[in-house]
């Protein structure tokens, strides 16, 4: 009997780990395990679990139809795995690898250490084009496509049955101790199919052009990164069916669409490669040249007037509380939101990770992290992006359907004044029903001068640095900077902005 560990890859289409755990007949014992240390970690939410438990009960529904349904076990992995392996005939234990955070990092070592304990295989199989220990990127692009272009793994017909579930609806939420509001008009664990239905076939025409722009990016984009991200759906999967779609389309806006998907669902893997090759970097610098920049910097009511959308800035604050509400925002948003926070207020970008973590519904530690630090310059080897607010204002929501939307003060406020309401007169603050410091609060800084100040800091930190920094940053483009890859897959660095390729 072999034992299928469940974790962040909750579907059973195109499942290696299942297909080699089940084949020649071999019962099959499916776990999953909510572990309770897991949820109290700082970058994990219960909007999270409640997007994992709407998952969990549509895998538990395909597994009972396939004869062996789901166990659901609560407690730390190595004491439910070891409880289970003596209950039960294991020879084996099989799951996917994971390219989590830090704290999951940790977790697969201690089972590691259990398993070789009660001498018990461990197979692991690759979730994504991620190579473990992997020497260099030289080749990385040629082995992913390798990967990708691969035959699905065939989902077995039935599962021999072993015992009764376990399974109580609902599932018991894990506790927390802290935790954001409940987020109402968040994405669910059982629209995977619809989602991806309305994206291949009718959205996709919107996707190129259309992601860029808050308004309409909710439509534009494919939605599809939460079920990336849970293992709902294979990436390989996703990635085949994109250009199947393509090649069959008849509309040359959806190809283009198409294709522009296509290539960034390429730099998916590529940023949780990143991850993979150095765990610490959801903590540390990618380049430790900047160890100290801007650590003693950390200014509390700038990074929570941020967090909570109050800075200002409307586009801004529109992003952040759209993101409260839904947990999800379009790239250009999670970019904008970054950059805002590490340079206009210089804060530093590990708390800023933290709080962006629990707010997105499509965490992936694999690209959070690695795309964190390049929207905040800390990477060495990525241009420093100071979008300005207002400018962005003005051409990602020029006609302020967005930021009316999750902004109700400024709902009166013209187009002319809307993306700078502190330069209304009084009079016109009055009349359009927003008082700056009252309805709306003032700029939190002034814009210019921020990203004046932040320039200078920079310069400062590398002219006293350089020798250092330039070695380093040798290292960091030895260990994580793409290349050679195809000609074909070739695109802007705008399109590796912050988020899961939506």
């Amino acid at each position: 009997m072999h034992l299928l560990w469940f974790k962040r890859d909750l579907r059973l289409t195109d499942h290696a780990a299942l297909f080699h755990a089940a084949k020649q007949g071999t019962a099959v014992l499916p776990v999953y395990i909510v572990e309770p240390d897991y949820w109290q970690q700082p970058d994990v939410s219960l909007r999270h679990w409640a997007f994992v438990a709407e998952a969990l009960t549509s895998l538990q529904q395909q597994l009972t139809t396939l004869g062996q349904p789901l166990l659901v076990y609560y407690g730390a992995a190595t004491r439910v795995l070891r409880e289970l392996c003596a209950r039960f005939p294991i020879s084996a234990v099989y799951s996917h690898q994971e390219s989590g955070n830090l704290w999951s990092y940790q977790r697969d070592l201690a089972v590691e250490r259990l398993l070789s304990e009660l001498a018990l295989p461990w197979h692991q199989y690759p979730q994504f084009a991620v190579i473990r220990n992997l020497p260099n990127r030289d080749l990385w692009f040629a082995e992913a496509d390798n990967w990708l272009s691969q035959r699905l793994y065939p989902t077995p017909q039935s599962l021999p049955f072993i015992c009764a579930s376990n399974w109580q609806a609902p599932l018991t939420a894990p506790k927390r101790n802290r935790d954001l509001p409940a987020c109402q008009q968040r994405q669910h664990g059982w629209q995977l199919q619809q989602t991806l239905a309305s994206f291949l076939q009718q959205r996709s025409q919107q996707y190129h052009g259309g992601i860029s722009f808050a308004a309409r990016a909710v439509k534009s984009c494919s939605r599809l990164s939460p079920f990336l991200a849970y293992g709902q759906l294979s990436i390989r999967e996703l990635q085949q069916q994109t250009e199947q779609q393509r090649k069959q389309s008849t509309s040359a806006q959806q190809q283009r669409g198409l294709q522009a998907f296509y290539s960034r669902l390429r730099w998916h893997c590529h940023f949780i490669q990143k991850l993979e090759d150095e765990p610490e970097v959801e903590v540390r610098n990618m380049h430790r040249g900047f160890d100290g920049l801007r650590e003693d910097a950390f200014e509390p009511g700038l990074f929570q007037a941020w967090a909570s959308g109050q800075t200002g800035y409307p586009l801004i604050d529109a992003a952040m509380r759209s993101l409260l509400s839904t947990g999800w925002l379009h790239f250009r948003g999670r970019a904008m939101l970054v950059a805002f926070a590490s340079y206009h207020l210089w804060l530093h970008w590990r708390p800023l990770a933290l709080h962006l973590a629990q707010c997105f519904v499509d965490y992936e530690p694999g690209i959070h992290y690695p795309q964190i630090q390049m929207q905040a310059g800390t990477t060495g080897i990525n241009p420093n992006r100071m979008y300005n607010p207002v400018k962005q204002s003005m051409q990602k929501d020029p006609k302020g359907e967005f930021i009316r939307q999750w902004l109700p003060e400024l709902r009166r406020v013209p187009d002319s004044w809307l993306h700078q309401p502190w330069l209304m007169s009084t009079a016109l603050q009055q009349q359009f029903g927003c008082v700056i410091g009252r309805d709306y609060p003032a700029p939190v800084v002034a814009a210019s001068q921020a990203v004046t100040a932040a320039r200078a800091r920079l310069s400062q930190w590398l002219a006293q640095h350089r020798q250092a920094f330039e070695l380093e940053k040798r290292q960091v483009f030895q260990r994580h900077a793409s290349r050679n890859r195809p000609k074909a897959q070739r695109t802007r660095k705008t399109s590796t902005q912050l988020g899961l390729f939506d």
